[in-house]
């Protein structure tokens, strides 16, 4: 998710926000939901199915998975705005035929008031019971989307070093607004068949961890693969995330109005601050920091990962 979308987030002093070019959201895991780069493969493997956002084809394989084909969903539509059996009301009175020329004492008219009132109530009480069991019937049959078949794949089984976040925050996390150098997020649905996941991103501006033997890591901005504590925040608790999901859930189809490629109720949001410990996994490879004075020495290399960087928070 792009954090210059987010441009509601209450924002700290000197606070700067990852450049949307850094890891532009093109493509996405059809089988765990995971927002993918350009060209990006799935971080599953070759039997996850990857799919473009940035066309009709795309964006309707996506929404095929999750719910169904048009006809389905056409016909699920349908269901939902049908409910129950419309009700008509026709004339209670068709007028009498044998009191035109009859006089009608007080009492008599009191009589029929009462009676009115009686037919009138019942027509009321039935309508309101007819629109209720109509209410229910299109929520029985309102669409339900389909999650992630499977879950988006671990960071790995075999943990690196660990080391501690340095620096200062470069952007926010986009559901609960922490200043931060790292976050990642899971859109669910209570409305699922199959799991519930229905979005997977995660993003960094780049930051640095100072390794326990004392060996530099380098994250740089961009996509990342991240685990850790979860905070779960209910979805009009997080306007941004709406925003954000706005931008990459284009309609091609009017028929498809109201069936959102990443229909969600919660949000689980993990978060990187500076002070954070952390575990790294995945391969590791060493850089001169050009940056640092005295030319090439031992103190001028730094760890940078290769690949898309993998951590685990190990915070509380």
């Amino acid at each position: 998710m792009s954090s210059s979308s987010l441009t509601t987030m209450p924002r700290a002093e000197g606070a700067k926000i990852a450049p949307r070019a850094a890891f532009p959201r093109v493509r996405v895991c059809i089988d765990c939901r995971t927002l993918l780069g350009p060209k990006e493969a799935c971080d599953g493997g070759p039997r996850h199915r990857v799919t473009s956002l940035d066309t009709p084809e795309g964006r309707n394989a996506l929404r095929t998975e999750v719910w169904g084909p048009p006809s389905v969903r056409r016909r699920a539509k349908q269901l939902a705005k049908a409910g129950g059996t419309s009700l008509g009301a026709g004339s209670i009175f068709e007028g009498c035929g044998g009191c035109g020329d009859a006089a009608i004492d007080v009492e008599g008219l009191a009589i029929v008031a009462v009676l009115a009132l009686i037919v009138a109530a019942g027509v009321g009480i039935y309508w309101l019971i007819a629109k209720a069991y109509e209410a229910i019937r299109a929520y029985q049959n309102r669409p339900r989307p389909n999650g992630g078949i499977t879950r988006p794949p671990s960071i790995g089984r075999r943990p690196g070093p660990s080391g501690v976040v340095t620096g200062q925050t470069g952007i926010f996390a986009p559901a609960t607004g922490t200043a931060c150098v790292a976050w990642a997020l899971d859109l669910r649905n209570k409305r699922f068949l199959g799991t519930d996941l229905m979005l997977h991103d995660a993003e960094t501006a780049g930051f640095e961890v100072k390794l326990d033997d004392g060996t530099t890591l380098r994250v740089p901005g961009g996509r990342i693969r991240l685990e850790g504590p979860k905070e779960r925040v209910d979805r009009g608790d997080a306007p941004p995330v709406d925003g954000f999901v706005a931008t990459i859930s284009r309609e091609d189809d009017p028929e498809d109005a109201g069936l959102d490629p990443f229909p969600y109720d919660t949000v689980d949001e993990v978060v990187v601050r500076p002070g954070d410990r952390v575990r790294v996994f995945g391969e590791l490879e060493r850089e001169v920091d050009a940056a640092a004075p005295g030319g090439y020495r031992a103190s001028n290399v730094v760890l940078v990962p290769k690949g898309v960087p993998a951590l685990r928070v190990e915070r509380g």
